[in-house]
């Protein structure tokens, strides 16, 4: 058998094998089958036939009209062939040709009934349908675009024509032209021709143009299988499973359409939105390159280029895509938005504010171009501006979520709180399903301290978008400020395991772990930090921080020069550095530091705070102040840096203390003098006899001071039913004594995340009936809060010496040694009650017994100072030079230096009085236990002056040594006059220079008698009111009834002599 006969053999196997899969309806196998015949034997008269009969059978008739012209050509004496071409010819709608193709059938002698039946069809068909002139008519209205005219002639095709497949798709064509209905006319077409590819597709544009986009996902469908190479419903078939979602899907089709037709532009265009839409923004960008190579004049392919490739944040690339499209449409709105987003990205605020503007005098009533060019203009600071964008936004549209929020973020910028919170509000009402919406809630409740309500925003976010960075971020940042710092770790570590790379969480959550007070850890994070962002002077800065805090100062500075060399020009890195210098004692360095910042932001309130600070602590008292007042001359604002002023007036010498004391009411009528128009009425109930609400507001609820002197009374008036206490604590400090008074008072407030405005409506909302300040003029305190009057009885006591200024402080507590009403009763603004003693003095367990005087051994007197150094000044050492020049064989012991070693300044004035160094003994700070001890090398203490010594003037009677003071002009030159006085001293106060020099000549002639003292001044303070704080309690817890009770009689205050039950009242000294 030869080759040919073998293939013949074969294909007539495959054939017989085609037919039964043709007539069993295995469609596709049969046409597997065919092609493989064809391949074989192109001119297979019987394949080509069937594979013609075959695509028919799936309604691609004109698919299959070349095989069954081919089978004819092979074998025109088959009278099949002709009868299946001029059959397929009908169903693919070319009438004429198929009446052609049977008449010469018919002619060639194939007369028979099936071909008369088969013309009688195609002759119908033919009368049903319009004329060749009909149809043209109809053409040249729609190129014409005169549509009315059209569709009134197209549906007179139909009355004379109702079964015309053309004249239905005409009229569908013509009613989507002019934006009308087409979907029942595009309906019939498919009923009339139900295999036309191009009907479907019809149909399903139809579908599309009414949103349902299911059903033209269908019909796009239904097409394909009629035509599998239509290019346009595959493109079309990808816009409708991109409006459902299918974006997958979406972008196969749109490939499929490619691949049939490479430079179909709309497909490519189609395809880039898919991909943007599925995250793919590199294929976005290359998808819209390919279309614009076909479309190169296309302003909306240029303009989503431009939105991918600023998503991509390549925004110089975006801006000028944007640009290029404006080139091809001036007016084109989108592009112009667009544009000015992508110069905000690049900070060419103006520009994009241009762009913005441009927008809108096209488009003023479109609210994202309101909203944008309000982010525009926040940008350039320019707040006001902003908040009247953003407004316009909302007017356009007054459910637009997010400008809502943009306006709570500005109005929080430009301090109108409620008003911001208000617009958070709405902005989460509209998004209540929005993690960013609860995020921006929070955040802008945490800035007027509402902390639990944010926290529980915070948390909700969380669990809307459990993988969102900034969710868990917030929520860290808001337990930090909560002071919750182990929950806050554990927010910065669950935000870390979505971005563990990003340093800045590294340092959030270093900065807790800190707080925490586990500094080892904290430095480490740190360093791991810097590990991802080398470059992070703030970072830098941190890290220093936490050194410093861990007594490395060396260490710390080491990183703060590096932070420096990286940001020379950061006002926060030249503060830091300052702080550091400072706490290395490097005073000028850190006064060249705090400069240095003030250069660069002179209304960097910190470096002018810590200026005032660094001259008190060198003991330039004046300079100090002057730095103040040069502070407030241009931020007269700054009430902190007026308290500074005023403390360091107090620790100046007062030729004027009337001047003094006018500084310090002006104090309330620079800043009180303005809330007092908002002043509220108060709503306690006036019923003199129930219990009270105590509220106390200090930051030294620490080892500190003040917390020392009134823990012993607290104890007392925490026992007493008659009274509910509050703690308002205003420092972020921790340590032993602030948790022993956390846990003694009932009712225990950080208050650190609270502003002055916001503490006061919290003290008003707890319902307080008498408010007590501990600071005064000291740091951290709360004036400006007192200063909105919270509470009805509000009283100062023992944090300052001084008056507050504020008329809305009614009472000072004070005592009539300390404040004698006779000179002091016009220095305040408030009433002055006068309790058994200021405040009770308790010795520290460190404390041990009394040595004789040291001067009985040594043959000359040890005076000495236990005095901070701030309070040492020059008018000081010349008092005490003249004692030292009047004994020339005394020595003089100066403790709590800030380093070991003499010190500089203090041996320099000592030497200008003629003291040398060698008479003078340093000794630097030290714990409690080595503190008092070195009271048993000391005979005797000199006062410091204008600001005497309290604390230390106590610790050292405990220890047997007793203070020489000068009874001053003004009340904080009495505290060591106050203190002798109570104890029965008053041979150790003088009244001036020479009766001081005198007295201290009449000790060192009686060594004797100055050993006696020694051991009786224990016993003295025992005795007073300063060793009972039982009986201080009760003069407390009396006069704070007698004040709330003159409040309940509507009476105004008056100065009183605090209440005894071992005694009657009397009568009030007004």
């Amino acid at each position: 058998m030869n080759a040919d006969a073998t293939l013949e053999t074969q294909l007539d196997t495959q054939l017989a094998l085609a037919l039964k899969a043709h007539q069993a309806g295995h469609l596709e196998e049969a046409e597997d089958l065919y092609v493989a015949i064809l391949q074989a034997q192109p001119y297979h008269a019987i394949a080509n036939h069937n594979m013609g009969l075959l695509a028919g059978q799936v309604g691609q008739f004109r698919a299959g009209l070349p095989y069954l012209r081919k089978a004819l050509s092979v074998n025109p004496d088959e009278g099949q062939f002709w009868l299946s071409l001029a059959d397929g010819l009908l169903k693919a709608g070319e009438r004429d040709e198929a009446l052609d193709i049977i008449d010469t059938a018919i002619g060639r002698g194939l007369d028979n009934d099936q071909a008369q039946t088969l013309r009688a069809r195609i002759a119908a068909a033919i009368a049903a349908a319009p004329t060749a002139d009909e149809c043209q008519h109809v053409v040249e209205l729609y190129q014409a675009a005169r549509y009315v005219e059209m569709e009134t002639a197209t549906r007179a095709l139909i009355a004379r024509y109702p079964t015309s497949d053309f004249a239905w798709s005409v009229l569908g064509t013509v009613l989507q032209a002019q934006g009308k209905d087409a979907l029942d006319a595009l309906q019939t077409t498919v009923q009339l021709t139900p295999y036309d590819a191009e009907a479907h597709c019809n149909l399903a544009n139809a579908w599309q143009a009414r949103g349902e986009h299911a059903q033209a996902v269908q019909s796009y469908q239904q097409a394909l299988q009629f035509n599998p190479a239509f290019a346009e419903a595959h493109s079309n078939l990808g816009g409708a499973l991109l409006a459902l979602g299918a974006l997958a899907e979406a972008e196969d089709a749109y490939l499929q359409a490619i691949a049939l037709r490479p430079d179909y532009g709309m497909a490519h265009f189609n395809l880039g939105n898919t991909r943007k839409a599925r995250g793919d923004l590199d294929g976005a960008v290359g998808a819209y390159n390919a279309a614009l190579a076909s479309m190169p004049g296309d302003a909306e392919v240029l303009c989503n280029l431009g939105n991918a490739l600023q998503a991509l944040e390549r925004n110089e690339e975006a801006a000028d895509s944007y640009r290029r499209a404006l080139a091809l449409e001036p007016r084109l709105v989108m592009a112009h938005s667009n544009l000015g987003a992508a110069l905000q990205n690049l900070e060419q605020y103006a520009q994009s504010e241009a762009s913005y503007r441009t927008a809108l005098s096209l488009a003023p009533r479109h609210a994202d171009l309101w909203n944008g060019l309000g982010n525009s203009l926040q940008s350039q600071q320019r707040l006001d501006d902003a908040a009247d964008a953003y407004r316009q936004a909302l007017a356009v549209q007054p459910d637009y979520s997010q400008a809502h929020s943009n306006l709570g973020g500005v109005l929080v910028s430009l301090g109108e709180f409620d008003a911001a919170i208000a617009s958070y509000r709405r902005a989460l009402e509209l998004q209540p399903d929005s993690a960013d919406a609860h995020t921006q809630l929070g955040l802008g409740l945490q800035s007027v301290g509402e902390l639990d309500e944010a926290l529980a925003l915070h948390q909700r976010a969380v669990q809307l978008a459990p993988d969102k960075l900034q969710a868990h971020t917030c929520l860290g940042h808001c337990l930090k400020q909560m002071r919750r710092f182990e929950e806050a770790q554990v927010a910065y570590r669950q935000a870390l395991a979505l971005a563990p790379d990003v340093a800045n969480l590294h340092n959030d959550l270093a900065i807790a772990v800190q707080d925490a007070g586990d500094y080892p850890q904290a430095i480490r994070i740190y360093q791991h930090a810097l590990e991802l962002d080398p470059r992070s002077s703030l970072i830098h800065c941190n890290l220093s921080v936490a050194f410093e805090d861990s007594g490395q100062s060396e260490q710390a500075l080491e990183y703060l020069q590096r932070a420096r060399d990286i940001a020379p020009d950061s006002s926060r890195v030249h503060f830091t550095m300052g702080n550091c210098l400072r706490s290395l004692k490097r005073y000028d360095e850190a006064l060249a530091s705090y400069a240095r910042s003030l250069e660069i932001q002179d209304d960097f309130i910190g470096s002018h705070l810590n200026t005032c600070a660094t001259y008190s602590e060198m003991g330039r008292t004046d300079d100090a102040v002057q730095a103040c007042r040069t502070a407030l001359a241009r931020y007269p604002q700054y009430d902190e840096v007026y308290s500074n002023m005023l403390f360091g007036l107090s620790h100046m010498h007062a030729d004027d203390p009337a001047a003094m004391v006018a500084e310090h009411f002006g104090f309330g009528e620079r800043y009180e003098t303005p809330l007092r128009a908002a002043w509220q009425p108060h709503a306690n109930e006036r019923d003199p006899q129930r219990q009270l609400k105590i509220g106390l507001v200090s930051g030294d609820f620490c080892n500190h001071a003040v917390a020392h002197f009134i823990t012993p009374l607290l104890e007392e008036l925490v026992a007493m039913p008659q009274f509910s206490l509050y703690a308002y604590y205003n420092n972020s400090r921790v340590d032993n004594v602030t948790m022993r008074i956390a846990q003694l008072l009932p009712n225990w407030l950080p208050v650190t995340h609270l502003s002055q405005e916001k503490l006061a409506e919290r003290i008003r909302a707890d319902g307080i009936d008498i408010l007590i300040d501990l600071s005064g003029h000291t740091a951290k305190n709360c004036l400006l809060a007192f200063a909105r009057k919270p509470a009805p009885i509000q009283m100062s006591w023992i944090g300052y010496p001084l008056t507050t200024g504020l008329q809305a402080m009614d009472y000072y507590l004070s005592d009539r040694h300390f404040s004698p009403p006779e000179t002091f009763a016009s220095h305040f603004t408030e009433k002055l009650i006068f309790l058994p003693t200021i405040a009770p003095f308790l010795p520290s367990e460190n404390a041990d017994g009394i040595l004789p005087a040291p001067v009985l051994k040594n043959k000359y007197l040890t005076f000495g100072s236990f005095n901070r150094p701030n309070k040492l000044n020059r008018q000081t050492i010349a008092r005490w030079a003249r004692v030292l020049r009047a004994i020339p064989d005394a020595r003089m012991l100066l403790a709590a230096m800030p380093a070991p070693g003499p010190h500089p300044g203090l041996t320099a004035w000592f030497a200008e009085e003629g003291i040398s160094a060698d008479r003078l003994i340093f000794e630097p700070r030290a714990n409690m236990a080595n503190f008092l001890a070195m009271h048993h090398r000391v005979d005797m203490c000199l006062d410091t002056e204008p600001y005497g010594g309290g604390t230390t003037t106590f610790h050292g009677l405990w220890m047997g040594v007793p203070t020489l003071t000068v009874a001053g002009p003004t009340v904080p030159s009495r505290a060591g006059t106050s203190i002798l006085r109570h104890v029965q001293l008053e041979e150790f106060i003088a009244r001036d220079d020479e009766e001081f020099v005198s007295k201290a000549l009449y000790m060192a002639a009686n060594p004797m008698l100055l050993g006696a003292y020694r051991f009786s001044t224990r016993h003295r303070l025992a005795q007073t009111a300063l060793g009972q704080p039982k009986l201080i309690a009760e003069g407390l817890a009396n006069s704070l009834r007698l004040a709330w009770q003159r409040w309940c009689e509507d009476l105004p205050p008056v100065s009183f002599d605090a209440p005894l039950d071992s005694q009657l009242p009397g009568e009030i000294a007004a």
